[in-house]
């Protein structure tokens, strides 16, 4: 196997932060060319070429700390772009983007990761925190393509804000979700109810489960 770079256009340092990092990659799954990316504070770019020429939509989004991207393939097609106090959608490739106010609508205002159930793009889980690295925070669900969102139930509160959320195909009702501060939790239904798992680690930053 070998890599090769791409130019994306990613600034070499940036104030506050140094070596800038993706933060999250997200392919269409109905258009494996188009390709969407974030930047930690560097905003985000979109590429319709599998990756040989990006577009940065950086002023149609104005914060530019991103945390995570993912696509649902609908219909509508939505896609979505986490910052560090917002999430926004986009039904139209990314022409234009909708935010959510998640003042209004989440329990608490830094969302971090995201993920779309597979075979089922209506599906869709955020987590979220109080701040960075935050002292609590919880798992939101949305079935209609990020229109509404409710709450999780975890069953031991988090010791951080929620930093990650996996599922695979295998098995799309499986969901994984991690604290930053090492609090991993599974649930076996889709989310509707789930445990701690009894091991706690120093911290999670990504999490994939693998079938036997």
């Amino acid at each position: 196997m070998s890599w090769e770079e791409r130019p994306a256009g990613i600034a070499e340092e940036c104030p506050n932060v140094g070596i800038l990092r993706v933060t999250g990659i997200a392919i269409d799954p109905l258009d494996r060319h188009q390709v969407w990316v974030g930047i930690e504070v560097d905003g985000a770019r979109h590429s319709t070429d599998g990756g040989e020429t990006w577009t940065a939509i950086n002023g149609a989004i104005p914060n530019p700390d991103v945390h995570n991207v993912a696509v649902a393939g609908g219909p509508p097609k939505t896609i979505f772009i986490v910052v560090n106090n917002e999430l926004y959608t986009s039904t139209d490739e990314g022409t234009t983007w909708t935010p959510l106010h998640v003042r209004e609508v989440f329990p608490w205002t830094y969302p971090r990761g995201i993920a779309v159930q597979p075979g089922n793009a209506k599906t869709v889980f955020v987590t979220i925190g109080d701040t960075t690295p935050g002292r609590t925070g919880t798992v939101m669900r949305s079935k209609d393509a990020g229109k509404t969102w409710e709450n999780l139930p975890l069953p031991v509160q988090p010791n951080t804000a929620m930093w990650v959320v996996h599922l695979q195909a295998t098995d799309p009702n499986v969901v994984f979700a991690g604290s930053r501060y090492g609090y991993l939790y599974r649930s076996d239904d889709g989310g509707d109810s789930g445990r701690k798992l009894w091991r706690e680690f120093s911290e999670i930053s990504s999490v994939l489960w693998l079938p036997c």
